[in-house]
């Protein structure tokens, strides 16, 4: 037997996955109210979910308006970049280490299939968004490789941030075939066992989006 979700778990998934989904506008404030009725979900529990976002830095609460996508800040932009660092480059180092064990060679696989979508869009459409998505699924693919359930959830906590901001920094002329060139500065030394060089690699491209990204 299938039991319900609370209203509270339902709103906030149905509101999270609009988000993920590019179905909020980052210029318009949204009425609570509106939402609510859209969502077919009563204001109690959708307010709840509303709150919930707004700590995980989805959205801004406007009061006495309603919410918005959370307008990113630089203090956000060092934040995700330091937690990145931490987890990302501690799991290139494993990767690393063990570069040799068949499911680190499956994990290099995929990163490699990765970067040839990556390029291809780069060297074709140019199409930001569907770049974003291959470039989140390599970074992705890198953290969940530990199969740390605790690194990968704190990992995907920074999701709408990873996002967005792969997003923005993607907008600079010639950034699209950097991030190639970086990623497979990664991947290289992962797979040749090299640690420091994989640690370095991974930090020097998160710290190169990072400053790319004008908020102005």
């Amino acid at each position: 037997m299938k039991i319900a979700k609370p209203l509270q778990v339902q709103a906030y998934e149905s509101l999270k996955k609009m988000i993920l989904e590019g179905e909020l506008s980052p210029d318009t404030i949204y009425s609570e109210t509106k939402t609510s009725q859209e969502l077919g979900i009563s204001r109690t529990p959708l307010r709840d979910a509303i709150q919930r976002l707004a700590q995980e830095g989805y959205i801004d609460v406007i009061p006495s308006k309603g919410f918005r996508l959370h307008h990113m800040t630089e203090k956000d932009l060092v934040e995700t970049a330091q937690i990145r660092s931490a987890l990302e480059g501690y799991c290139a180092v494993q990767l690393a280490e063990r570069y040799e064990a068949p499911e680190a060679q499956r994990v290099f696989h995929a990163m490699e299939s990765l970067i040839r979508d990556q390029d291809a869009i780069a060297s074709t459409t140019g199409d930001a968004e569907e770049f974003t998505r291959y470039d989140t699924e390599f970074h992705q693919r890198l953290v969940y490789s530990l199969n740390n359930s605790v690194i990968s959830e704190t990992f995907d906590a920074l999701h709408y941030q990873l996002k967005q901001q792969t997003y923005l920094s993607l907008l600079v002329e010639g950034r699209m075939k950097q991030t190639v060139a970086e990623h497979k500065e990664m991947l290289d030394n992962m797979k040749n066992g090299h640690v420091r060089g994989s640690y370095l690699a991974t930090l020097t491209h998160i710290g190169k989006a990072q400053h790319l990204i004008n908020l102005d």
